[in-house]
């Protein structure tokens, strides 16, 4: 289904404050045209564009909960969020989290644009631009499908669920619509181009490298059940300069107990900042959930009482309140543990979550279980995880794999809501004011 795109978030280039460069140039000049490769670099690396990923994901979540004097300070949206309706934003109003990541696309498709010119640049530049380019958009189309599509491949992979997959930063071309599986194949196709050209170093842990296209990839694949090649690309993440942080050696009593660009950034990542939904005093953490950890556990020190005499979480990889979203290698052994377990490969699995748990416990030999299960690696998982912007991933891609269902559960003031995990209900409606906008 072809649509004509009018949606002003392409005019992101020429509106943009944040970008350092020929963005700042003084005001006097009436259009702003980026002309080297230091301009069309300076767009892909914008830290506030590019790094930012959806806040929705972590409202839908069970990760957290919030009282219901707090709830009533959110935002309407927020509210409706909250409650998991599939729409939470008003007829009029731009939904942020679809406008930032086709932000993300847009700047992608601004740099694939002028590469087609055929630009009188290094080889070297022309390679390190488009890959860079080629990750975000691969990365920011993977965020929108865990929103607005169904599984690929599945009974509701259909035209019924489409987005809009522009190929060019020209507003006026005419834009396809597609369908999940046509969005993963371009997924895909984007990521695997961008490893060929990606570099292994970087400047700053907030651009991506080699290793972060392969840390994508990997979970990419493990969303798609495509276990052996989850475990192919996380193998490949192994082959980098990062390390396990031993988490006897952090200082629980700190704040913010990891630091900022720790030894297992592979890529950095932040939750959009939109309002205090996820701040410590507002974003509780179950309290079953909390019980569930070991005494030995030394995840259990991010986890603290706060003015509320519930429960928060301090443990990002940010080093301070924002949520940390990005790739790390803690993930990245987790992704191994769980592939490997469910190609059969049971002790290849048992070694890879071990290893990750020897760094997470005080005494991890006492909490060795004698048969490893499915069931552990994912309850590790959502203990190493919590607050990583991931849990809504996880719910919907067991959803379509896991025969046992729950129900999440949440209250608008004394009114029980609910949430089946169910294939069905993991698909958000594109907002009003975005669709007539594709009309």
């Amino acid at each position: 289904m072809k649509v004509h795109y009018k949606n002003l978030l392409f005019l992101g280039l020429l509106i943009s404050t944040s970008c350092q460069g020929f963005l700042d140039e003084k005001p006097a000049k009436s259009i702003l045209v980026p002309e080297s490769v230091s301009d069309f670099e300076a767009l892909l690396d914008e830290y506030g564009a590019m790094n930012q990923t959806p806040i929705l994901p972590f409202m839908f979540s069970d990760d957290y909960w919030t009282s219901a004097s707090n709830w009533q300070n959110f935002d309407p949206w927020q509210q409706r969020a909250y409650l998991w309706e599939k729409d939470p934003y008003l007829p009029d109003q731009a939904p942020l989290d679809y406008t930032l990541m086709y932000q993300k696309i847009n700047y992608a498709n601004i740099i694939l644009d002028k590469l087609k010119d055929d630009p009188n640049w290094a080889q070297e530049d022309r390679n390190r631009l488009r890959g860079k380019a080629l990750f975000w958009k691969a990365s920011a189309y993977f965020d929108l499908a865990l929103l607005y599509l169904p599984m690929p491949g599945s009974f509701l992979d259909t035209d019924g669920y489409v987005i809009p997959m522009p190929a060019t930063a020209d507003i006026n071309s005419e834009q396809v619509m597609k369908n999940s599986g046509e969005v993963f194949q371009e997924i895909l196709t984007y990521a695997e181009e961008a490893i060929k050209m990606l570099p292994e170093k970087t400047d700053l842990l907030t651009q991506p490298s080699i290793y972060s296209g392969y840390g994508l990839l990997a979970r990419i694949h493990l969303y798609l059940a495509n276990y052996p090649e989850a475990a192919s690309y996380a193998q490949l993440v192994l082959e980098g300069s990062f390390s396990l942080m031993d988490y006897n050696d952090l200082d629980f009593t700190q704040p913010y107990p990891s630091p900022l660009f720790n030894s297992e950034t592979i890529l950095f990542t932040f939750l959009a900042p939109q309002g205090s939904v996820s701040g410590e005093n507002v974003a509780y953490v179950d309290s079953l959930f909390v019980q569930s950890f070991d005494s030995l556990d030394l995840r259990s020190g991010f986890l603290v009482e706060n003015n509320s005499s519930a429960t928060s979480f301090k443990g990002s990889y940010t080093g301070n309140y924002e949520l940390f979203t990005g790739i790390a290698l803690d993930e990245i052994y987790l992704i191994l543990a769980e592939a490997h377990f469910r190609i059969g490969e049971e002790e290849k699995a048992k070694e890879y979550l071990y290893t990750l748990m020897k760094s997470r416990y005080k005494d991890f030999g006492n909490a060795v279980k004698p048969e490893l299960m499915l069931g552990e690696i994912l309850d590790e998982r959502r203990k190493t995880m919590l607050f990583r912007g991931q849990r809504w991933s996880d719910l919907k891609r067991l959803s379509y794999y896991e025969t046992q269902q729950k129900t999440l559960k949440r209250y608008e003031e004394e009114k029980l809501v609910t949430f089946e995990v169910k294939p069905e209900n993991f698909q958000l409606e594109i907002s009003t004011r975005e669709r007539n906008l594709l009309n």
